[in-house]
């Protein structure tokens, strides 16, 4: 590529950068993230696709008030793009953007091979953002390149506080009993349709598209996956375990191919955050390889709109919480527990805390307490948490408090 097609292309993406920046957008809950915008450090936002990430870095530019110039290299017009070629982009972005640009947000450039040393080297005299749709950017690709010199925020589509925002009604706590009686109609209808901002703008048959681009953009051809139809039936099986502990040997037998393949399939969902696994609790951690792990998927939209099984709403209100939780602690600490004769949702290693979900409006059954205590007792917590669809208040057994949090008061909080 010559710099000046390299030129247009970066003339084009500016002035589709400065309309979006006219923009209003929905505030995301991501705390500082600027604070990490330190040379040489680099900040990387990775989630799902369709996610928000743009958007994300676009706004941090804007918040920040600085000078940027901006690439999206999930372009067309940059497919086939070599790392020779990145030579041109530079100097066509400092012909169009002006020499003392200091700040560089790159998008999706994962899709460039080689592009972890063209970005470590600008590090070093740039603060620069990269948006990312894969989790090999943390753990293989950006980490070899840039020594741990990079700060990584996971971004999920809008959880309940963002959705309500869009909606332009206010999710801030205490509620009077009408504003609760108002979020629990909302809370219904995002548990059905989900926060892809995409879904919520255009309508919920968005999704599909989403899932799509998802599947074969981030997966099938990032790993060159053939046996097309097999791993459809895979991933949407993978989605209709929501919620639940899987065997991948047995999904293996049942679709028809060998385990290495299945691996090599979930890792690939996995990577692309569409699905996450969450493991079980074993003291050593040679354990916890090798027990299930249960399965959750990103969104709630994607549970109706992919899953073959009918809609569980227990299930989908532990989806939810284990989504909060995984974006609270950026995906760290986090596991279910399974003793001989009871079974918690989640153990939050992080907070020392033990969180079960149950779906009920009326009284809160026995043997939930019962398991709360056990796993208390083999783990020595100090909060113990009781999610129910709306009973709040407190309960107490053998000195121990136990917290029931309605669901739409946690995902608030």
């Amino acid at each position: 590529m010559n710099v000046e097609e390299a030129k247009r292309i970066v003339a084009d993406q500016k002035e589709l950068v400065e309309e979006k920046l006219s923009m209003n957008y929905i505030k995301r809950e991501v705390g500082d993230v600027s604070r990490f915008l330190v040379i040489p450090n680099v900040l990387a936002i990775l989630g799902v696709r369709r996610s928000g990430k743009s958007t994300l870095s676009l706004m941090l530019m804007k918040e920040l008030n600085v000078k940027f110039a901006y690439l999206n290299f999930d372009d067309e017009s940059l497919y086939g793009l070599t790392t020779k070629d990145l030579k041109s982009i530079e100097q066509a972005i400092y012909e169009v953007y002006g020499n003392d640009v200091n700040y560089l947000v790159f998008d999706e450039i994962h899709n460039v091979k080689g592009w972890e040393l063209f970005v470590s080297r600008l590090r070093e005299t740039k603060r620069i953002v990269i948006t990312g749709s894969n989790s090999r950017m943390l753990s293989g690709e950006l980490a070899t390149s840039l020594t741990g010199r990079h700060s990584d925020f996971i971004l999920f589509p809008f959880y309940f506080r963002e959705y309500l925002r869009f909606k332009k009604m206010s999710e801030e706590v205490p509620m009077s009993t009408r504003r609760i009686a108002e979020v629990k109609v909302e809370l219904e209808k995002y548990m059905e349709v989900g926060g892809f901002p995409e879904a919520l703008i255009i309508g919920k048959d968005q999704i599909d598209v989403i899932y799509n681009d998802i599947l074969f953009k981030d997966v099938v051809f990032r790993y060159k996956i053939r046996e097309l139809e097999k791993f459809k039936d895979f991933s949407k099986s993978l989605i209709s375990y929501y919620s639940t502990e899987v065997s991948l040997s047995k999904l293996a037998k049942v679709i028809g191919v060998d385990r290495k393949t299945i691996d090599l399939w979930s890792f690939g969902l996995e990577n692309a955050y569409l699905i996450y696994f969450l493991p079980r609790y074993g003291e050593k951690p040679r354990e916890r390889l090798t027990f299930n792990k249960k399965v959750y998927v990103v969104d709630p939209g994607l549970i109706s709109r992919v899953a073959m099984r009918a809609k569980d709403k227990g299930r989908v209100m532990e989806n939810l919480v284990a989504l909060k939780l995984f974006r609270d602690n950026q995906l760290k600490g986090l596991y279910y527990v399974k003793g001989k004769d009871f079974e918690i949702d989640f153990y939050d290693e992080v907070n020392s805390r033990l969180l079960q979900v149950t779906y009920t409006s009326d009284k809160i059954e026995e043997r939930e307490i019962r398991s709360l205590l056990k796993a208390e007792e083999m783990l020595r917590t100090k909060e113990l948490i009781m999610i129910t669809y709306d009973i709040e208040g407190e309960e107490e057994r053998e000195g121990k408090k136990i917290k029931l949090i309605p669901l739409y008061k946690f995902l608030l909080t």
